[in-house]
């Protein structure tokens, strides 16, 4: 092909390319400004939070009512970056961020598979569509947990590549905005990953001191007693909401209310089996020489994240990306039975809309938290991939040591 033919083709892709983005860019562009402008209610809590902070002024208030603020002092900080910029303004960048969070999200958590069993784009579109839903509430509501997720998931990559520093500081980082990553310390515990933890650590330190910026030593001191109270004092009452989808959640509205330590029982119980089942996959993961181990493991500890929290909404799944991404997969490998299982679950997670149940149905749902049972299957079909399915087994067996 004559150099000048090459040059123009290569300007028609580059040009294609370029207005394929002006198209996505113009699309998501109306669904913010039909469906989602109109509310991003928890980014007006962080927006204002920064106002705050910046001012020295109190964070956590009373008077905020259902949008007080819960987060944590260097949050606000965080925020601070674009309280600059005016409100509406600052509420669409954090839309567009967050599409473009979700966006590597997948394509991270598919990228760090120890095999690639199916094509990449059916992947992650189908598993897209199974927590659109998730997804859609998330950015509906302005909230951070897409953010968190992808600092969580570039944590992962960089503990893969044994970057420890790195990944604790990602780590120490996602902590600073909510608790979840504490769900891996355990984990590095029983890895030995110290030097991870030491990160993460001191990152979490920094967080805490840095606001000193802005209210000194003593009102530092004051706001994060402000934090904790506002913490101890909101979480009891709501653990049998409506809307909360936790395992605790599960079985106190199952469990009639004169019974209420039965069900901190089945919590228990369901607590230690999966524990239990989490350290026989570590166990297998070790002695039979699997490449990438760790990737089923963190897949089934994102899960657990809104298994566990004591307060989970719906939209908190999205942490279960990863998991989705690693059974859509591996799916081929799975007898037929558990197959259909899994894809009938899976059609449910994403399926159980108010438009395709109906309102009484949606509402029984809901109110009972069922998708906690579509969870304990996502657990039980990654647990099933490692016992019984060797993913990724290698060439020689390594001598079975401690964790």
């Amino acid at each position: 092909m004559p150099k000048k033919e090459f040059s123009a083709l290569k300007m028609t892709n580059k040009t294609r390319n370029i207005l394929l983005l002006i198209l996505v860019f113009l699309f998501f562009s109306l669904v913010y400004q039909y469906f989602v402008k109109k509310d991003m209610a928890d980014f007006g809590v962080c927006y204002q939070g920064a106002k705050r902070i910046i001012k020295g002024e109190a964070l956590y208030r009373i008077s905020d009512g259902h949008l007080q603020n819960k987060y944590s002092p260097a949050s606000a900080v965080f925020f601070a970056i674009i309280t600059f910029l005016p409100y509406e303004l600052a509420k669409f960048i954090w839309y567009l961020s967050e599409l473009i969070f979700l966006f590597l999200s997948l394509i991270i958590s598919y990228n760090i598979l120890p095999s690639k069993q199916k094509k990449k784009g059916l992947v992650l579109i189908f598993s897209f569509l199974a927590l659109i839903k998730f997804f859609g509430r998330e950015i509906e509501l302005g909230q951070v947990n897409i953010f968190i997720f992808f600092l969580l998931i570039m944590m992962i990559k960089a503990s893969l590549k044994k970057n420890d520093v790195k990944g604790g500081l990602l780590l120490g980082f996602s902590l600073i905005f909510k608790p979840y990553g504490l769900v891996f310390l355990p984990y590095f515990i029983l890895k030995k990953r110290f030097k991870l933890i030491a990160s993460g650590l001191g990152t979490v330190l920094l967080g805490l001191i840095l606001p000193v910026v802005f209210y000194g030593l003593r009102g530092n001191i004051t706001i994060l007693k402000a934090w904790q109270k506002t913490l101890s004092q909101s979480t009891p009452g709501l653990l049998d909401h409506y809307d909360n989808a936790s395992i605790f959640a599960f079985f106190l509205k199952i469990v009639p209310d004169e019974s209420r330590e039965l069900a901190f029982i089945f919590i228990i119980c369901s607590g230690l089996l999966i524990a239990f089942s989490f350290l026989w996959m570590m166990i297998l993961g070790k002695r039979e020489n699997l490449k990438k181990p760790e990737v089923l493991e963190y897949s089934f500890l994102f899960v657990l994240i809104p298994l566990f929290s004591p307060l989970a909404w719906y939209y908190n799944y999205l942490y279960s990306i990863l998991a989705i991404v690693f059974l859509k997969n591996y799916i081929g490998k799975f007898p037929k039975v558990l197959k259909y299982l899994l894809i009938a679950n899976l059609m449910i997670i994403g399926g159980s809309l108010r438009e395709v149940l109906g309102k009484d149905v949606f509402r029984f749902y809901t109110g009972y938290s069922l998708v906690v049972i579509s969870y304990l299957i996502v657990l039980f079909h990654l647990f099933y991939l490692r016992v019984k399915i060797k993913l990724g087994q290698q060439t020689g067996v390594r001598p079975l040591k401690l964790l």
